[in-house]
């Protein structure tokens, strides 16, 4: 048999061209789109440490739930926007905890008080952030104020 000669080309080959291509493009999306998410930041809503619920069921007296609600967050600490928050609910039990128009400026927060016939798992907050309503934001009902290290109500025993 005859020996094949085989010649290897100097240079880069067209497969190794399009791995490169294929990965060099979401970088290029990525980087190119980052700064304009940064100049329109967008705050979060976050419920403190200090919220807190008084026990009803015992006492004879409704849930009482305190609840202060924060603009801001790590990712946008310095937002125009504010929030607006006209409704927080209690889930299992469809209570109206309050109801209105509060708004809360990037970097404060404000308490919201209501009362529910149970202390149930899961409360839903209707806001919105500039004039764009948002989804329902689902946060865990508070713990019971004596639970809580600096809470916002003492309640009565």
């Amino acid at each position: 048999m005859a020996d094949i000669e085989r010649t290897e080309h100097a240079g880069v080959s067209r497969r190794t061209v399009t791995k490169a291509m294929a990965w060099a493009v979401p970088a290029v999306a990525v980087a190119t789109t980052a700064p304009l998410a940064a100049a329109s930041c967008i705050p979060e809503l976050t419920m403190s440490d200090r919220s807190c619920k008084c026990p009803g069921q015992s006492t004879g007296d409704p849930f009482t739930f305190n609840i202060e609600l924060c603009a801001g967050g790590i990712s946008c600490p310095d937002s125009s926007l504010s929030i607006n928050v006209t409704k927080i609910v209690k889930r299992n039990s469809g209570d109206i905890l309050w109801q209105g128009s509060q708004d809360i400026a990037t970097g404060d927060c404000a308490v919201f008080t209501g009362a529910s016939t149970d202390s149930g798992t899961w409360i839903d907050v209707t806001y919105s952030i500039g004039d764009v309503a948002q989804p329902l934001l689902g946060l865990q009902s508070p713990p019971d104020c004596d639970k809580v290290e600096d809470p916002i109500q003492v309640c009565a025993d």
